[in-house]
């Protein structure tokens, strides 16, 4: 990535309010977060990068809202998970440093369930060193220890993707 991308990308970050969950709007700001993850989704499927910059930025800071990030890995299903594990990737490449740890904890996920351990791993230092205490990185650390089977991240997708759905964009 171009230092002149990185420098764009960490001023439009900058810019990004986190989210005051004591606001009376703060839902609405998570859904802004996930439709921002499907416009993300839908851009890099179709042309394999994003060159919407503010686009970027608002996903890189909306990961941080749990709501968002669990929205963000259920979206994964056995008809995407290539294109959403080169997405993870390739947002591993530009995401500034504070937000790194949710993009590499779910490409971390996402590598996991596809057999590629050390793959995971890796990711999971990512996430671990940019974040030390990051709750989804360790709690992947104890997952991989107990040597949950792969599979059973797609298992957990189909049972709490409709939950956090309902949560982000109901009523």
């Amino acid at each position: 990535m171009n230092e002149l991308m990185v420098v764009e990308l960490n001023e439009l970050v900058s810019l990004v309010s986190e989210i005051d969950y004591e606001s009376d709007g703060f839902q609405l700001l998570q859904r802004a977060g996930a439709l921002a993850f499907n416009d993300l989704v839908e851009e890099f499927t179709r042309t394999g990068t994003c060159k919407n910059k503010a686009l970027l930025a608002l996903v890189f800071v909306r990961l941080a809202d749990l709501q968002v990030r669990d929205y963000a890995m259920g979206f994964t299903t056995s008809e995407n998970i290539e294109t959403v594990s080169s997405m993870w990737r390739w947002l591993l490449e530009i995401a500034p440093s504070g937000q790194i740890a949710p993009v590499a904890a779910l490409h971390s996920a996402i590598s996991y369930e596809q057999g590629k351990g050390e793959l995971a791993l890796a990711s999971l230092a990512k996430a671990l060193q940019d974040q030390k205490s990051y709750p989804l990185a360790l709690l992947l650390t104890r997952v991989y220890a107990a040597n949950w089977p792969p599979e059973s991240f797609a298992t957990m997708r189909k049972d709490l993707h409709p939950k956090v759905c309902a949560a982000l964009f109901s009523e």
